[in-house]
Order: structure tokens, then sequence, then C-alpha cells
């Protein structure tokens, strides 16, 4: 999903924006690749809602059902998808049902951000990315499901899908008792809850990025407080190479085992503590190429939270590789980092600390 989507590149904004955090800027800045740097240590919690995860096929040309699992509790979908179809509009909708005959179903959709009908699939992902995140402007939506009845999870009828445009959304939600989940695609006119009955299940295309993942909260907590760093720490995420690699399922379409290669629908958190005086500059390294997302620091020891775009005032960073984001000093307290792997994006990426000052050699990049 990230790798296809080079072509992205001549839609990037060519702005250098300005973010004070921490009272300072965020800058786009260059990371050499031989810069002295030490692995930092911290643990790993595999927690938080199941991941419902629908993007193969990415490029949509059939009617279908995407992917279709029975779920309960705390659920998370990541939805990425286009229709295909030249010149024709498609309806693609999120359809919930009760199956049980006997009790209805009670249910809340807790968190969303969506954003779609965008031929700049960086923009779209990172568009969504900031409205999941934008916690004081959610309004929670507490329903219920009635024996044997559907709801549509879109807008109440599905989304009309424009021909070789994206749409893209993560929902988080609550059901009490089980209900059966699909993601369709179909005519624009079709009645959802009996072509939910009939439709088929489409195979995925060359990229196997479906499936059902537990556990989709990951949390990194570094084991040592950061003191004036002698080099600078870094911290890989949403990589291959890591131990725990990327999440592991199943296509509950197929009963096939599944990874979500990208960890896209995962919520990362960071938790970290810095002590001493001297503060440290946090820096934001995608190492995979072009990036475009949102992310969340939180200063828990003073109670506040900022919504950072990554980054901030242009759609994305990444080329040349070395291209990071200085997101300012931080001072003593304990912080969480919360960022997610957006649609479109590439990965993986670096969290660095270190001592300010210490790349100023390196020139600021601008556009």
């Amino acid at each position: 999903m990230n790798l296809k989507k080079l072509m992205q590149a001549a839609l990037v904004t060519l702005s250098c924006g300005l973010l004070n955090i921490a009272g300072a800027e965020q800058r786009v800045i260059h990371v050499p690749t031989d810069y002295a740097q030490q692995k930092a240590e911290a643990s790993l919690k595999m927690t938080g809602p199941k991941l419902l995860f629908s993007d193969s096929p990415e490029t949509v040309y059939d009617n279908g059902i995407l992917y279709r699992d029975k779920v309960q509790g705390e659920v998370r979908l990541f939805l990425h998808h286009v229709n295909g179809v030249s010149g024709t509009t498609k309806k693609l909708a999120v359809l919930v049902k009760n199956k049980d005959s006997l009790r209805p179903v009670a249910y809340s959709i807790t968190r969303r951000g969506e954003a779609g009908y965008s031929y700049d699939y960086l923009a779209a992902g990172k568009k969504a990315q900031k409205k999941y995140l934008e916690e004081d402007k959610q309004k929670p939506l507490e329903s219920k499901l009635g024996f044997g009845r559907s709801a549509e999870l879109l807008t109440g009828r599905g989304i009309a899908m424009p021909s070789d445009k994206l749409y893209t959304e993560t929902i988080d939600m609550y059901f009490a008792k089980p209900v059966e989940f699909s993601v369709l695609m179909c005519e624009e006119k079709t009645d959802l809850e009996l072509f939910n009955e009939a439709a088929p299940i489409l195979p995925m295309d060359e990229h196997p990025l479906r499936g059902t993942f537990e556990g989709s909260d990951w949390t990194y907590k570094l084991n040592k407080p950061i003191s004036k760093p002698s080099e600078a720490l870094y911290l890989e995420l949403a990589s291959p190479s890591l131990p725990e690699g990327y999440a592991k399922g199943v296509d509950a379409t197929t009963g096939l085992p599944a990874e979500n290669y990208g960890n896209y629908g995962v919520l990362y958190n960071v938790d970290f503590t810095i002590k001493g005086k001297e503060p440290v500059t946090f820096i934001f390294n995608p190492i995979g190429g072009w990036f475009a997302g949102y992310g969340v620091l939180e200063n828990k020891t003073k109670g506040e939270r900022k919504l950072i775009g990554l980054p901030q005032n242009q759609i994305s960073v990444g080329d040349p590789e070395e291209e990071a984001l200085d997101l300012g000093l931080l001072h003593a307290g304990e912080y969480r980092f919360t960022w997610s792997p957006p649609g479109a994006s590439n990965l993986p990426v670096q969290v660095i600390w270190i001592r300010p000052g210490e790349l100023e050699s390196s020139k600021r990049i601008s556009k």
C-alpha cells in the first residue's frame, strides 16, 4: 500500500512550516546516516481493541464483500479502498448485523477519523489521522441493534465512491454482544441487507493487507529515564526487523494466517521520562521515505496534550530519506508520544532523543 504510491511525490506542498513545541520550533532537518546513536531499551505491551484491517483488494473492480468477521467487545476498523471502475460510482459500506434472533446488541462508536474522495493518497491518510487523534472533537455515538437487524456505520446508508478515488477511515467501536461485521462494495442503489446475504467474498490483490488482529494498541515504555544523553537515543517502530515485527492474525474470510505489513491501524504509544536540568531535542525520523501523518505529544507531568502535524505545514517529508522533523525541546517530566501508521505513508520510523545542537552542523532543509 505504500511503495506503489510514489506518484504522490509530485503532489507534495513545497512549504516549510514552524510549530511551537515546548518553546521550540518544528523544523525539517537533515539527519546524517552516520551520526552517533544508541538503541533505547524499552518494554512493549500489546493491548486494546481487536483490529479489523480491510485494504485488499485496495483498488476494487468488482462488487462483493471486501472483509467479514464476527466480533465482540472493543473493535478498531482500518479501512482503505479505491473504486477502480472507470466512470462509475460505487457504494462502499460497513454493515454490522445482529444475527441473534432473541436479544438486542448495544454498541457505541467512540472515535473515528475519515478522509476520502481523493487522488492524493498521502494527503488523505494524513487528514484521516488528524481527525482520529482530535479527541476534543469526538462525539461518541451509542445505539442498539434489534433482533436480526443491521446498521451501516459510515453514513447510515454507505458512501458514494467516485471512480479512481480513495476513501480511508479508522473507527473505534464497542459491541456488547457478537455481531457480524462486513465491508461491502456494490452498485450505488443496491439494498445493503439483501446484498450482504448473497454477495461473494472478493479475493485479495497482490498486497495481502487484510485480516483480524488482537491487541492493536502497542505501548513502548523506555526502561530508563533520559538525562543528558552522550549520544542520540533512538527507538525504531513499525519495522519488520524488530523482534515483534508486524501484527500477526487471521484472515477471517479464508481462515489463513495474516500479517499486517506496516501495522496500519495499530496505535503506537511511546512513554518516556526526561530527568535533569538540561532539555532534550525530540525528533521524528521517517526512515522509509515519504511520510504524511499526525501525532500527539503529551506532557503527563503538566497535563498538556498537543496535536502535531508530521510535518506541520506541508503535506509530507521523506525525500531525500534523511529528512526528519525536529519537534522541539523537552524539559524534565513524563511524556507520551502517540501516532499510527497513516495509509500510503512509508515505514519504518524512528523517534530520537538527542542533545540540543547536536545536529546543528546539518543544514536545515529549505524548500
